[in-house]
């Protein structure tokens, strides 16, 4: 993402990686060089990782698209250039600051090949879902398989399976949820407590840290949205604790390598994620605060 202050990040597209863009740090060092023969198009989370690291140690991470793309820039990648142009910045003369940014979760929604969901009358597909086409990381193209390939199937497997006739009830739209609208400052915390505990390095500490906020943001919690945002928290860094190994995306710096017994695909239910909360949480266990 273009590390400019703002909420949400303008993302800024892997193509320009693809198109001979270099990851520097402010020395104008090209850090993956160093790290992965493929350099900047080694795979995302190794990406991810190296920015990440570059940006702790004050060294700054910065995409530079001078050589590769210079003036061809604007009529390129129009949208990119635009956001930099917004923020003050000439990318056809100066590098991009960036930082690692995520918009979407690894996994979701457990569907079959049809795009059903184990809760009847449900389909879904695309990003939303975990249908196991990504492994263990996060790949763009396969990104258009699950938009393309499994819509079909679940708008096929839908029209196969609902009686005629049947009269589908959509969701109301434009009604506030229970409890009104989320708190700002929560949300923030939220945000915060997840980039700096549960972002692209993790460790059980920061793990347990991150369940002791979300249980502390739940119970002031009167908003259905943001209850929803404070599950899916849960559900994310619980899974992330279970997993005593590094794989793909998931990087525990206490658990650096990755284990055979963890070779496979995995799930988890809220009922699993609250007992695993609530196991980490124990008064017999020691504080992580210390």
């Amino acid at each position: 993402a273009i590390a400019v202050g703002r909420d949400p990040a303008p993302l800024a597209t892997e193509a320009l990686r693809g198109e001979g863009a270099t990851l520097i740090n402010a020395a104008g060092e090209r850090f993956m060089l160093a790290i992965d023969p493929l350099a900047e198009l080694a795979p995302r989370d190794i990406v991810a990782r190296a920015i990440h690291t570059e940006l702790a140690a004050g060294r700054g991470a910065f995409l530079d698209c001078r050589e590769a793309i210079g003036a061809e820039f604007p009529e390129k990648f129009p949208t990119v250039y635009q956001y930099c142009r917004d923020a003050g910045i000439d990318p056809v003369n100066e590098p991009i600051p960036i930082a690692p940014a995520e918009h979407f979760h690894m996994g979701g929604v457990l569907t079959d090949a049809s795009g059903r969901s184990t809760l009847d009358g449900l389909w879904a597909c695309g990003e939303t879902t975990s249908t196991g086409a990504h492994g263990a990381n996060r790949l763009a193209s396969n990104s258009l398989l699950e938009a393309v390939v499994f819509s079909a199937r679940a708008a096929d497997d839908i029209k196969e399976h609902m009686p005629d006739g049947a009269v589908m009830q959509p969701v109301p739209t434009g009604e506030v949820a229970a409890g009104g609208e989320p708190d700002p400052a929560a949300v923030t915390r939220l945000r915060e407590t997840m980039t700096r505990d549960v972002g692209v390095v993790r460790d059980r500490a920061g793990l347990i840290r991150a369940l002791e906020i979300i249980a502390e943001l739940e119970g002031d919690c009167l908003s259905t949205r943001f209850r929803n945002m404070l599950t899916t928290a849960r559900l994310i860094t619980a899974a992330a604790l279970a997993r005593t190994e590094s794989r793909g995306g998931h990087e525990r710096s206490d658990f650096p390598g990755s284990a055979e017994t963890w070779h496979r695909r995995t799930f988890i239910t809220l009922e699993e994620a609250d007992a695993i909360a609530a196991e980490a949480l124990s008064p017999t266990v020691e504080s992580v605060f210390g």
